[in-house]
């Protein structure tokens, strides 16, 4: 559903199982991704595939592995002295119908299509947009485009066999019919289906516009008891459904017949069989009790609260447990209490800073939104598709990371935050109180968490440590994701914390650049904390006053708005008056 620009013009990206598997001999679980809190506790049962690489199919860098299509299929044809007048052309097909050429004359895909909140997309109806309805004019392959200056109200579209002209920025700023299309499902090679339309108006928009396709993604992290990659690869779909339907596997015996079993029916590749095997009996009964004890949270705050009180546990005991049994398999989640370290904000409160060397982050996209109209909600657009041999099986595209980060939390009374005060905090307090106004989809869970003041105060503070970090230690911000986390107990206890996290390979990501920033991470504190008091918008951002109904407060690009790639929030609930007014 999304539209890259190519060599050969703008195309879309089907859906995976068009574009990726069908008529290629590949299979989605040939490339599966097994972490079940994510399958099982967000998608439902549905499993996560990643995208394979050129070299790990055997193919050469320029080989195609995921197929497009062109789109939008209108054109304009920029060679009006051919065209016996000054205009351009714009035409539905490979060349152009008055000029007569398709090669070494200036021709570009147009760069306007219609979308609507429901998802779907389209090109323009043109025809449409010149002749309106129920003209009896049939000249619908191409139009007369004039202008093209420095705004919209400058283009006009006319129809060569009619005379009928319509001021293209007239046309922009309306609502038009939706058709229903999504070109994402359309089998390629195949002409576009009939559509019946829906109930939603169209807008016309740009195709490169970011606001026509926004990702809705899901992020966990892999947590204790689940921290090596023995856990990881008893978590394969096929392995895991037999180890909590069997019977009880207490042998190894018993455990080899079964693998061996899914072998023998192409379900699991011999090498993970031969992997599991490897490793002594006691670690593969203790990792098969981990799994099968441990319970999957199926929402996805509740997942998230797992992870804080996890982080929070191996912040004192460590993970793997420092007083229990060492694996041989290699540990996907790591955290040594020795090197847990605490230091002093301006005021005198603890912070306790935990280096995590090493992180498993799974991340899912579930589908899209297309935010083309702020007077009508966006639906999000589911993107699994069914497997080809289990039609009740659906598959989901995902991304799997092992990186570092660093986990900070007030250090004192169990990390429950202290009484915060002053105007900003009671606004906040309101709004959470009364979060009527604000779509739901902009919450990360059933409960509108991110309004509460705790929430904003680590948000805000993630965001500053961010910008800090960038400027003491060298790295660029957007190489810096966050995780905020806040438990809400009743109506006075709130605590919280943040996850500063790198994933991505090379020296911005898994090399220990992170974590060997923990013992200095005073003086990035310092810094942060330094770049709260001014900004280079003030006094026009920090006069900025959050009420409710409003996303932030006190935030700008001069002081905490950073990439969008890096904050989980799309950089809403920001506001520099709360820790001002209540700095730790």
């Amino acid at each position: 559903g999304a539209i890259l620009e190519g060599r050969q013009g703008p195309r879309i990206i089907p859906r995976p199982d068009i574009g990726l598997f069908t008529g290629s001999g590949r299979d989605p679980a040939d490339f599966e991704i097994s972490d079940q809190r994510m399958s099982e506790g967000l998608l439902g049962g549905s499993r996560i595939f990643r995208l394979p690489s050129n070299a790990e199919l055997g193919l050469s860098q320029n080989q195609y592995v995921y197929r497009t299509r062109p789109f939008p299929n209108w054109k304009l044809c920029l060679n009006n002295r051919g065209h016996g007048g000054n205009f351009s052309v714009l035409f539905l097909g490979k060349q152009c119908p008055v000029c007569n050429l398709n090669e070494g004359v200036p021709q570009e895909p147009i760069r306007f299509i219609r979308a609507c909140p429901d998802g779907h997309m389209d090109d323009v109806d043109w025809y449409f947009l010149v002749h309106g309805r129920g003209h009896g004019c049939q000249h619908t392959r191409w139009f007369r485009w004039y202008g093209g200056g420095g705004t919209l109200s400058q283009i006009e579209v006319e129809c060569p066999r009619c005379g009928c002209r319509k001021n293209f920025g007239a046309a922009y700023g309306g609502s038009w019919p939706c058709s229903g299309r999504y070109p994402e499902r359309e089998p390629l090679g195949a002409q576009p289906l009939q559509y019946q339309g829906c109930g939603k108006q169209a807008r016309i928009i740009q195709r490169q516009a970011s606001n026509l396709r926004i990702p809705e993604l899901r992020t966990l992290f892999t947590i204790p008891p689940r921290y090596t990659r023995l856990h990881n690869l008893l978590q394969i779909t096929p392995i895991y459904s037999f180890l909590i339907t069997a019977e009880k596997i207490d042998s190894r015996d018993k455990l080899a017949k079964k693998l061996v079993n899914l072998y023998e029916r192409n379900q699991v590749p011999k090498t993970v069989v031969e992997e599991i095997l490897s490793y002594p009996w006691e670690e593969i009964h203790r990792a098969i009790r981990d799994i099968i004890d441990t319970p999957i949270k199926r929402r996805y705050e509740d997942l998230i609260l797992e992870e804080y009180r996890a982080l929070i546990d191996a912040s004192i005991n460590g993970a793997p447990p420092v007083h229990g049994p060492s694996p041989t398999s290699p540990v996907i989640f790591e955290v040594n209490p020795n090197l847990v370290q605490v230091f002093e904000g301006p005021n005198g409160t603890k912070f306790r800073v935990v280096p995590i060397p090493r992180l498993r982050t799974v991340t899912v996209q579930i589908g899209y939104r297309r935010e083309v109209d702020a007077r009508v909600p966006a639906k999000l657009v589911d993107i699994g598709f069914p497997d080809r041999l289990n039609p009740n099986q659906k598959w989901y595209p995902g991304v799997e990371f092992l990186g570092e980060g660093i986990f900070i939390m007030l250090h004192e009374n169990d990390g429950w935050h202290f009484n915060m005060s002053g105007e900003t905090f009671d606004w906040w307090s309101l709004a959470y109180q009364n979060p009527q106004g604000y779509p739901d989809h902009v919450f990360r869970g059933k409960r509108p968490e991110e309004l509460h003041p705790v929430f904003v105060w680590w948000h805000t503070l993630a965001h500053l440590l961010i910008r800090s970090t960038s400027i003491e230690a060298g790295y660029s911000t957007a190489s810096i994701r966050e995780r905020v986390y806040v438990e809400i107990v009743g109506d006075q206890r709130v605590r919280g914390g943040i996850l500063l996290y790198t994933t991505q390979p090379g020296n911005e990501g898994s090399l220990g650049g992170m974590i060997a920033l923990a013992p200095y991470f005073d003086e990035i504190l310092d810094a942060a904390f330094d770049m709260l008091s001014s900004c280079s918008g003030d006094p026009l951002c920090v006069e900025n006053r959050f009420t409710p109904g409003r996303y932030n407060g006190a935030a700008c690009y001069g002081c905490l708005l950073i990439s969008e790639t890096s904050c989980e929030h799309r950089n809403m609930w920001l506001d520099r008056n709360i820790l001002r007014e209540n700095p730790p």
